[in-house]
């Protein structure tokens, strides 16, 4: 049986039935004949009428698509929501693009609705033409973060925000403020934070509104590295406050410090073995010296020097004062023309420290000829204050910037730590480099594919749930996939070696995800499809679908509202049309 047809003479047989109660009970019979228009908008609602689509093109709703979304779909073609999108219950639903494109096989048009597609979705979108409509951005939409840091060191994030964010903040694992900033006009914001702590740390970035009122949150994960302590020989021709707090940072770093300073005429500062012999020399990473001394070194000092730097020493020169002539020259033959000069005026190092504050530092009196080496920073004005080059196997460094302890005295030791941290690394010894290690996601979450890359023959992923290890499954590119399934930290094993893999929850960062998956997807919006249709090929068939219910629904609750209305007026009247008595 026509279950619509049916229907339709139900509908009717009740009408005409409604029609002639009405009719003969109701003086006002004009209003009769309003119970047929109600039986056809009902009907109408229950049934809509069929309306041709494109079989050639299909509008997709993807995640962060808009509640009106679908009514902002072009008209004519039909409409898919991709799992996790916000659609209406009439739309199609299909778990991802590839899967929607089977059902629709000759769909070569794709208009993309909402926050873009994912890493899954994007091949399936691949030869046709695709038009993107994107939700309005909001949160958190670009994030520049470390994956590790050294322990001691101040690592720096930066990021950009929509424009209803005010300030931005970052939380230690233990939920602490440790960093907070406003959001430039541009929605642009840095922080830091100094790494302490070893092994998989979770701090927690947060956007914030008018009046603090929260906006966006995401965990940024970060591997404190402990590192390898390092041999380094400092000999001062005085003791000042510079060596003072950088002594005390060397040591808090955990540094193999051997220093010698000298206090007055024949008493100098002595920790640990200072001599410049080639067996010395050989285990140390690098050493630091001063221009007085320098001038008070020995000739063999100098030549067992000059060969430890070719075979890899790191050597820092503290150009802190006017250079004689001999020490010029010999500091010419190590690539630096220093000379004496008027002394500026103080610098900021607001630009390289990130300091909100202006603090100024002092430089020593010299200038340094140009094309002396590479530029290690710079002062805000620009004026070079170190420098660095190679030497053999080695490097060798030149400072001129007096006072970098102030960093300490202005409450943060942290930027202090950094600053000698990277001109450590910068110029020590090297060391034999670590194993090449996978190309890993920045950023991966639950339920969103991961590409992992560089694999060796076997790979596995270890979830922290201890649920049974995933084997990835390796393509020719030494690449595979990986879908996790619970957030948290993840370890992939392969080539015998254990590598750190975060992986945040669904609502974790849900903007910033939205933001990459937005990029990527205009990046494949083309006009016309890549492939044009063959010569004969089959004419796409015209679809046709059902109008929206809606209208009919509403036309027909307001005719009923109306017919409601005069029946409950009906009883004010009798049967020749007269007002009954009150």
């Amino acid at each position: 049986m026509n279950f619509p047809l049916a229907s339709m003479a139900v509908l009717i047989s009740a009408a005409l039935l409604a029609s002639w109660r009405s009719w003969r009970h109701d003086a006002r019979r004009a209003q009769s004949w309003l119970q047929l228009p109600a039986a056809a908008l009902l009907y109408l609602a229950l049934f809509p009428p069929a309306i041709p689509e494109r079989g050639d093109a299909l509008s997709v709703l993807a995640s962060g698509a808009p509640h009106a979304a679908r009514t902002t779909a072009p008209a004519g073609q039909p409409v898919v929501a991709l799992r996790g999108a916000s659609a209406p219950a009439v739309v199609e639903v299909a778990p991802d693009l590839a899967t929607a494109l089977r059902k629709h096989p000759f769909v070569d048009e794709l208009t993309v609705i909402g926050g873009g597609l994912g890493a899954r979705d994007r091949p399936a979108a691949a030869g046709l033409a695709l038009r993107f409509e994107a939700s309005a951005p909001w949160g958190l939409l670009e994030l520049e973060a470390p994956a590790s840091a050294p322990l001691g060191a101040e690592w720096r994030l930066a990021g950009r925000a929509a424009p209803a964010a005010r300030r931005a903040e970052l939380r230690d694992p233990a939920g602490a403020v440790v960093d907070s900033g406003a959001v430039d006009a541009a929605g642009r914001f840095r922080l830091s934070a100094p790494a302490r702590g070893l092994g998989a740390l979770n701090f927690e970035l947060r956007l914030l509104g008018e009046r603090d009122a929260p906006i966006d949150a995401i965990t940024v994960p970060l591997i404190v590295e402990a590192g390898s302590a390092l041999r380094v020989i400092v000999r001062y021709g005085a003791v000042n406050p510079e060596l003072k707090y950088w002594r005390r940072w060397a040591q808090d770093a955990g540094i193999d410090l051997r220093l010698s300073a000298a206090l007055t005429d024949g008493v100098h500062l002595q920790s640990g073995d200072t001599a410049l012999n080639p067996a010395a020399l050989a285990q140390a990473d690098l050493m630091i010296i001063d221009a007085r001394a320098w001038a008070a070194l020995s000739a063999a000092e100098k030549a067992a020097l000059q060969a430890a730097i070719d075979q890899g020493l790191g050597l820092l020169l503290r150009a802190d004062a006017p250079l004689d002539p001999q020490t010029a020259v010999q500091w010419k033959d190590l690539g630096y023309v220093v000379s004496a000069a008027a002394a500026p005026s103080g610098i900021t190092l607001d630009r390289l420290t990130g300091l909100r504050d202006r603090t100024a530092f002092s430089v020593a009196p010299i200038a340094v000829g140009a094309g002396t080496g590479a530029v290690q920073f710079s002062a805000d004005d620009g004026q070079a204050m170190a420098w660095w080059h190679s030497q053999g196997r080695g490097r060798i460094g030149l400072w001129r910037l007096l006072d970098s302890y102030r960093l300490v005295l202005q409450g943060e030791p942290a930027r202090y730590a950094s600053l000698w941290t990277d001109t450590v690394a910068l110029l020590a010894r090297a060391r034999a480099a670590p194993p090449s290690p996978p190309q890993l996601p920045r950023y991966a979450w639950v339920d969103q594919r991961a590409v992992l890359c560089g694999l060796g023959a076997a790979a596995t992923v270890v979830t922290p749930d201890d649920a049974p290890s995933v084997r990835l499954i390796i393509d020719a590119d030494r690449c595979a996939a990986f879908w996790p399934q619970t957030p948290g930290w993840h370890r992939l094993e392969t080539a015998g070696l254990s590598w750190p893999l975060y992986v945040h929850a669904v609502d974790d960062g849900r903007s910033l995800r939205f933001a990459q998956d937005a990029r990527a997807t205009a990046d494949l919006a083309v006009p016309e499809p890549v492939s044009a249709a063959a010569p004969g090929a089959t004419t796409p068939p015209t679809l046709r679908a059902p109008m929206s219910r809606w209208p009919w629904f509403l036309g027909w609750l307001a005719l009923i509202a109306v017919i409601w209305w005069r029946e409950r007026d009906r009883g004010r009247y009798d049967a020749t049309g007269a007002a009954r008595a009150q």
